[in-house]
Order: structure tokens, then sequence, then C-alpha cells
């Protein structure tokens, strides 16, 4: 029973990342799209906008969904009204297409240069590959212009509503479930240094790719976490903002101490003192491991609990890279205790 629980079950990551939330919310919201849509003369024609609208904007954070619904619009906006001019002027052509795009990517670009929206890419091969016919049975560039934007702004709308109506049960837990997440990440990390400290032969490749991972995970939290300080009060009812702002100074700790100990993989291979003192490096890890996998951020209880620094010795070699990394990475655990212990008298005093 267990193995079959275990092979249809998320794994913890997932359900720190709210996964069955998520798909609720989805199903609900696809639900309301195609209600909703198949009930209006203009959206019925074009169903698949609505629900891609809707489900291209779904996020945990309200503030992203709506900057990010707003984005969308404005990028397939923009892009499908250059690709409708070029095919006003010129026709559907091979040349009208790979211009169309151009521009279409050059706009979404200029909006946000980090993400080529995927709405906006859809829209401009729309704008070519469906043109509608109006009433007297002519392909009509204002129509297909009009239908694609209707659709698509009722599936945004439809995805901010319910982003903001689930935000009353993300956001209850949140903070302390994305903590968590970033928290294992970075044991992920720790024990990957510690397994590499103890092997010969060291592989670049599975450390570097391991790492980018862990950055982009915990850069994705990061930015979660600080956007839901730019939030209104509404959904704050169970959730305060101060409270917020100490997860967003332990997340800043962890973020330090995976940057610190990605930096000793590479500062191993050339350290002079790891003859001397590898039983000292490898103690000083196990303790930093053990001590993050005590705390629970989702069930913070550490009133008799402190950090435990080894105070070991590394008389001679204080200036020392690795060293200097490990005695920050000890110092960022007892910050992190700190905080986990003001943490856990807010949910006692407003559980």
């Amino acid at each position: 029973m267990k193995s079959i629980s275990n092979i249809l079950g998320f794994n913890k990551e997932a359900m720190l990342l709210d996964s069955k939330l998520y798909i609720v919310k989805s199903m609900v919201a696809i639900a309301t799209g195609y209600i909703i849509g198949s009930k209006m003369p203009i959206a019925n024609l074009d169903m698949i906008s609505v629900l891609l609208g809707v489900m291209y904007n779904l996020e945990p954070v309200n503030v992203s969904g709506i900057k990010g619904g707003i984005n969308q619009l404005l990028a397939s906006t923009l892009g499908a009204a250059c690709t409708g001019i070029l095919i006003l002027l010129f026709g559907i052509n091979v040349y009208t297409i790979a211009l169309g795009m151009a521009l279409t990517l050059y706009v979404s670009l200029k909006i946000n240069w980090r993400m080529v929206s995927p709405v906006a890419i859809f829209t401009c091969i729309y704008m070519t590959q469906f043109v509608q016919l109006n009433a007297a049975a002519e392909p009509s560039i204002w129509l297909t212009f009009r239908l694609r934007i209707a659709a698509l702004s009722l599936g945004v709308a439809i995805a901010i509503f319910y982003n903001y109506l689930f935000s009353f049960f993300y956001y209850k837990k949140i903070g302390h479930k994305r903590l968590e997440f970033v928290k294992l990440q970075t044991l992920k990390g720790l024990t990957h240094i510690k397994n590499q400290l103890l092997c010969t032969d060291i592989s670049n490749e599975n450390s570097n790719i391991l790492y980018q991972s862990i950055f982009n995970d915990v850069e994705l939290v990061n930015s979660n976490i600080k956007t839901m300080l730019s939030e209104s009060a509404l959904p704050y009812k169970a959730v305060q903002k101060d409270e917020l702002i100490t997860i967003s100074t332990i997340i800043d700790d962890l973020k330090k101490i995976n940057h610190l100990s990605y930096d000793i993989y590479f500062a191993y291979k050339e350290d002079p003192f790891l003859d001397i003192h590898s039983e000292k490096i490898l103690s000083s890890i196990d303790n930093v491991i053990v001590s993050l996998s005590t705390i629970d951020f989702n069930n913070l209880n550490l009133e008799n609990k402190n950090f435990q620094n080894n105070h070991i010795d590394y008389s001679g070699s204080e200036s020392n890279r690795l060293i200097w990394n490990l005695k920050t990475i000890e110092k960022s655990v007892e910050n992190i205790y700190s905080s986990a212990k003001i943490l856990s008298l807010k949910n006692i005093i407003m559980p």
C-alpha cells in the first residue's frame, strides 16, 4: 500500500509548493473559463485563447498573476496589431509571417527582457493561420484581432480572479512551506558537498548542474516572498507582513549558505590545509546539516533548541578561504535559529 502511495503521490518538494491546491485551482478556473466562454458570442468562437489565457496566468502570488496577465495582454495586443498591419499591407506570405514574428518577439522582449511571452507567440501565429471570416464570408484581420484579444482577456481575467480567491488558502502557510522547501534544497547541496569531500574523484559537471538548480529554486521562492510583501492587506488575515519579513531574512541566510557551500567545493581542490583539517571540516559540515535538519518550518518548536556550534579550532588557517566559508555558514545557521524562534513565537500568538 505504501509503495502505491509513493508511486502515485507527489514528493515532498512538490507538496511544499502546493501542487495539489494548484491542480484544484486549475480545474475550477478552466471549468469556469469554458462555461463563461461558451456563453459569450465572441469568446465562444475562440475557446483555445480563453483556456490558454486562464492556464498561462495562474500564479501562487496575486501580484505576479496580475503583472503577468497585463504583460501577456500587452505583448499579445501589440504583436497582433503589428502582424495585422503587415497582413493588411502585404497579405499573408512567408515575408509577413517572418516579419510579424520578429516584431512580436521584439515587443515581448521590450516589455520583459527575461522572457518571451508564449501567448504573444501564439497570437502572432494565430493572426496568420486562423484568419476569421466576416458576414460577407471575406477574411477579416480586424475581426481576427478583436476575437483573439477578447478571448484572451477573458481568460486572463478569470485567472486573476482565481489567483485572488485561492490566495486565502495559499497565503496561510505559503511562507513556511516555501521556507521549508528552500531548507531542503540547501540540505541537498550541503550533503552533496560533504560527499564530494569524501570522494577522491570529483565531477565539476554534477556539482554545477545541482547548484544551478538550487540557485534557481531559491531565487524563485525569494522572488515570491518579496512580491507578497507588496500585496494589499486583505489576504493577510492569517499571515502578518512582519512574519514574511522574518521569512525573507531566513531565506537570505539560506541563500548565503548555498553560495558559500558551493564555493567550498572549489576551495577544497586548492586548499593547502585540507589534509590538516579534513576531519574538522567534515565535522563542521555534518553539524550544520544536522542542525538545519532539526528545524521544521511547517511545525516550529524551538523553545529549548539552539544551534550547537562545534567551536572547532582552526588555528593557523583563519585567513583560509575554505575555513572562512565554514565559519560564515555556521554564523548564518545561528541567525536562522534566532529568526526561527521569532517565527515560532508569532505562531503561538497568532495561530
